[in-house]
C-alpha cells in the first residue's frame, strides 16, 4: 500500500494558497477555543455538520480529499468567514488605524526594536497574514507610525508673529513629540531617506513659510528647515537611548552616574584631562538632553538671524557693492 503524502504537493504551494490555508487555520483555532464540549482541534463547524470537503491543514484549491465526493475550494469558504472570526478579534474589525495604534503603543512600551509585523499581530490576537491586507510592509508601518504621531501634534496656523518665534515654536513642538515617543528619532534621524509621512513634511513646509519673504533663495530655506529638523532628531537620540537603558537596567541616568563615581574618579586620576576633571553637578545638569536642546536651539536661531541680516544687507546694498546680490549664492 502506498503511503499517504502529508501536506500539499509542491505544485500547490503558491503564496496565495499558503495565505488561504493560514486564514483557515486561524479560523479553525478561533472556532475551537469558543466551542464547548472539547471537539477535536482543527475541525471546523463545517466538518462537524458533515461537510468534509475541507481539511484543517488547508489543502490546495481543487485537490480531492479522500472520502469526499466533491472537490475542495478552501478559498471560497475562507472568504465566507466573518471578519471578526477570521482575525480572532473579539471587538470590532481589523483596520489600518488599529494596527498603527497598536504598533505605536508597543514602541512606547518596549522600544521600536520590539515592533514587528508578527509582534503586532500577537498584540492584536490575529494571524500575521491578516495585517498585510492593510499594511504592505514593515517600512510602510514605520511611515504610518511617524505620520500618526506628527499628525497628533499639528503646528498652529498662522502661528506667532516673527520668523524666530515661529521656528522656536516648531522646534519645541517637535521636541515634545520626541519626549512623548523617544523611538521616533530612531526612524527619522541619521538618514537621507526620511519616512514618507505628510504630517512630518508639514513641519518642514511650515518652517519654510516662516522664512519666506526674508530675501532668502528657495534652496537656503530648504536647508534651514532641514537643519532644524536634523538638529532636533540628533539631540533627541539620547532620549531614545536613555529610555532603552532605563528599561534594561531599571536605573535612571542619575542613578547610573552615582553608581560609577568610583570608576570615574580613578579614571580622572590616571588620565590628563584638566577640563573634564572639573566636571561636577552643575556640568552634569548642563549635559542633560533637555538643556543641550535649549542651548543648541538658541545658538542655531542666532545663526539664522545672522544669515537673514546678511541677506537683508545684500538686498539693500547698491549694485556692485561687495555685499550685493551677486555674492549671495557664494555666501549661502
Amino acid at each position: 500500500m502506498r503511503l499517504a503524502v502529508r501536506g500539499r504537493p509542491p505544485r500547490y504551494c503558491s503564496r496565495a494558497c499558503r495565505a488561504r490555508a493560514y486564514r483557515m487555520r486561524v479560523a479553525d483555532r478561533s472556532a475551537t477555543d469558543t466551542r464547548a464540549g472539547g471537539r477535536a482541534w482543527g475541525r471546523t463547524d463545517l466538518q462537524a455538520e458533515g461537510r468534509t470537503d475541507l481539511q484543517a491543514g488547508g489543502r490546495a484549491e481543487g485537490q480531492a480529499v479522500p472520502g469526499a465526493g466533491t472537490r475542495a475550494d478552501p478559498g471560497a469558504d475562507a472568504r465566507r468567514v466573518p471578519e471578526s472570526t477570521e482575525t480572532g478579534l473579539s471587538e470590532g474589525p481589523l483596520d489600518q488605524p488599529l494596527i498603527v495604534r497598536t504598533a505605536i503603543e508597543l514602541a512606547d512600551r518596549d522600544g521600536v526594536a520590539a515592533v514587528s509585523m508578527r509582534r503586532v499581530a500577537t498584540e492584536l490576537g490575529v494571524g500575521v497574514m491578516s495585517l498585510y491586507r492593510y499594511v504592505a510592509s514593515r517600512e510602510e508601518l514605520n511611515d504610518l507610525m511617524v505620520d500618526t504621531v506628527f499628525g497628533e501634534r499639528p503646528l498652529p496656523e498662522p502661528g506667532p508673529d516673527g520668523w524666530r518665534a515661529k521656528l522656536e515654536l516648531s522646534a519645541r513642538e517637535e521636541w515634545a513629540l520626541y519626549r512623548d515617543h523617544p523611538w521616533v528619532s530612531h526612524l527619522v534621524a541619521v538618514t537621507t531617506r526620511p519616512p514618507i509621512a505628510p504630517s512630518l513634511m508639514a513641519y518642514t513646509d511650515w518652517r519654510m513659510r516662516a522664512l519666506d519673504g526674508h530675501r532668502l533663495d528657495f534652496a537656503t530655506m530648504v536647508q534651514i528647515a532641514i537643519m532644524i529638523g536634523t538638529y532636533l532628531q540628533s539631540a533627541a537620540m539620547p532620549l531614545a537611548h536613555e529610555a532603552q537603558a532605563a528599561r534594561a537596567t531599571r536605573h535612571t541616568r542619575q542613578q547610573w552616574a552615582d553608581a560609577r563615581q568610583d570608576v570615574l574618579h580613578r579614571t580622572l586620576r590616571t588620565a590628563h584631562l584638566p577640563m573634564v576633571s572639573e566636571f561636577g553637578t552643575e556640568a552634569f545638569q548642563a549635559s542633560e538632553p533637555e538643556n543641550i536642546f535649549e542651548f543648541g536651539l538658541q545658538r542655531m536661531l542666532d545663526g539664522v538671524a545672522t544669515l537673514l541680516d546678511t541677506a537683508r544687507a545684500a538686498g539693500d546694498a547698491p549694485a556692485g557693492s561687495p555685499v550685493g546680490p551677486e555674492h549671495r549664492q557664494i555666501r549661502h
